[in-house]
């Protein structure tokens, strides 16, 4: 059953989202609108399909097209003659081979424009080319084991940015994600993730490492925990530092901040800041989640003692598909009282 409406409300804010089908169960027009403060904003989508390519082509609220459709309703999507392309926000084209993305190209009114490309060997995706209106070609190349990536490789106007390879543990989990960028003639390693996963193969704690004077250093740290319904998810790093790691050494480093004009901060990030430069808890979130996996309760904890600084609670219904028909937000006092902020309703197709 496809969502065909989405309703969000809260105090400040009414949003629509509608969804509209062919007879081929493909989407052929959205419609969103946002009412707050008194005024209305909107955003109409039409599709055009040929063959397996089609093209979504955007308006905004005050144009003839969009007038148009609020006016006439949904029975117009199909016809033409009703929207032209000249008043469009924007317009996105998407080809396809045998299924397959090949090509993108979008362009928009405030002159933004890029043309997409992929090509593709034994099924997998091995490159993706983008070129911009100012001419610049960013091309990714990707190596696979299998169907397993291997590395991403990015080169800006054929000369390399950066590769990132990728490790996996004997069950095909990934380990590792390490970044190469280039000093001269020689790449080294910028930054690092490792991930770490419970029995069940979820992904637990992942640790984010920077080089900063020459060697790598545990920068961040994100978690989550499960334990039956419940995730408890903590968010820690060393303030200001993912700005300034990933240079080849001191020297390129204050190099950089002098071009962006940040002479100020050369004495601050020294050889002596990162001996003293220490993790800090800075988000600590405890989510209980129902059966489906949707969130019933959410306790936004305080760092260091642990205490419940704000709680929300969220009543789900659900339709005989079992499908999330809507939700409604319960913020909770200091006093414990539970006071309705928000609800989202969800419709969906026979």
């Amino acid at each position: 059953m496809p969502l065909t409406k989405e309703i969000y409300r809260d105090e400040y804010s009414l949003q629509t989202k509608e969804i509209f089908y062919n007879n081929k169960q493909q989407i052929i027009g959205t419609l969103e609108v946002n009412k707050a403060n008194g005024e209305e904003h909107g955003q109409l989508g039409v599709y055009e399909y040929a063959g397996e390519n089609y093209s979504l082509i955007k308006y905004k609220n005050g144009t003839k097209a969009y007038t148009h459709f609020t006016s006439q309703g949904h029975t117009v999507l199909g016809k033409t003659g009703w929207y032209s392309i000249e008043e469009a926000f924007s317009v996105q084209d998407f080809k396809y081979e045998k299924g397959v993305l090949i090509a993108e190209n979008y362009r928009n009114q405030d002159g933004a424009k890029y043309s997409f490309s992929y090509s593709y060997q034994n099924g997998v995706k091995v490159s993706e080319t983008t070129v911009a209106l100012d001419g610049t070609v960013t091309k990714v190349n990707l190596v696979y084991q299998g169907t397993t990536l291997l590395s991403k490789a990015t080169f800006i106007n054929d000369q390399f940015s950066d590769q990132i390879n990728y490790l996996y543990h004997q069950n095909n989990l990934l380990s590792e994600e390490q970044k190469f960028l280039k000093h001269k003639e020689s790449l080294y390693l910028s930054s690092q993730k490792k991930f770490f996963y419970n029995a069940k193969k979820e992904l637990e704690k992942t640790e984010h490492y920077g080089r900063y004077d020459s060697n790598l250093h545990l920068y961040k740290v994100e978690e989550m925990i499960r334990k039956g319904n419940e995730r408890t998810m903590k968010h820690s790093f060393i303030p200001d530092l993912e700005m300034v790691i990933g240079h080849y050494d001191l020297a390129t480093m204050h190099d950089h901040l002098r071009r962006e004009n940040m002479e100020w901060a050369v004495s601050i990030f020294n050889k002596q800041y990162i001996t003293t430069a220490k993790l800090q808890t800075f988000n600590h979130t405890i989510e209980t989640v129902d059966d489906q996996g949707n969130i019933v309760e959410t306790k936004m904890m305080h760092p260091e003692n642990n205490e419940v600084m704000a709680k929300v609670l969220y009543r789900n219904e659900y339709n005989d598909k079992s499908l999330l028909e809507f939700v409604i937000c319960y913020r909770v006092t200091e006093e414990g009282k539970a006071e309705e902020s928000s609800i989202r309703k969800f419709y969906y197709k026979d």
